[in-house]
């Protein structure tokens, strides 16, 4: 599940990983790291309510998809399960705001003219549409592993990106091992 840790910043880090949402009213900040997956982050600026999701496929409309899928590894599974989340919380749909990352293309893509990491991001700009979310940022595709880390207080995401190759290497394995696990359900 969620793992925390102490940060230097003086706030408490729940950390996320694939196929889990958070969401939280503390003075906290919310981390994940991305390769192909998206992670899609929900501020209420109204009520100081955030919260965040990590999905690695974009997932079918489907009741084997939908209704199956308890991790939120699909997309429309993580991103309908965050919105549901976040007004459990209190937050107001009106008052939502989204920012989107992730979908790097760090795996070999096996020359298909369109991948999972691309899928991912267009299911994530599609859901925020049907919701009526506006998209106030985004940083998406491109070669990059991204890091994030989101100021629940001030929606504000801290994101570094790279293309080391060991960076690389562990996200890769670290998704390969959780879809392993994930499917073998």
């Amino acid at each position: 599940m969620y793992v925390r840790h102490s940060l230097k910043f003086g706030k408490e880090i729940t950390i996320i990983h694939p196929g889990e949402y958070y969401v939280s009213e503390d003075d906290e900040f919310i981390g994940t790291l991305l390769g192909s997956c998206v992670a899609v982050c929900l501020f209420d600026e109204e009520k100081s309510i955030a919260g965040m999701n990590h999905f690695m496929l974009p997932g079918k409309i489907s009741g084997n998809d939908i209704f199956s899928d308890r991790s939120a590894r699909y997309g429309i599974t993580a991103i309908n399960k965050l919105i549901e989340s976040m007004k459990q919380n209190g937050a107001s749909g009106k008052d939502l705001a989204a920012k989107i990352f992730g979908g790097g293309h760090v795996m070999s893509a096996g020359g298909e003219s369109v991948t999972i990491p691309d899928e991912n991001v267009k299911l994530a700009r599609v859901m925020m549409e049907i919701e009526d979310i506006p998209i106030k940022d985004q940083d998406v595709g491109g070669n990059f592993t991204r890091k994030l880390l989101m100021d629940v207080k001030t929606g504000k995401v801290y994101l570094k990106k790279t293309d080391k190759t060991e960076i690389l290497k562990t996200v890769n394995e670290r998704d390969r091992q959780f879809a392993k696990r994930s499917f073998k359900k």
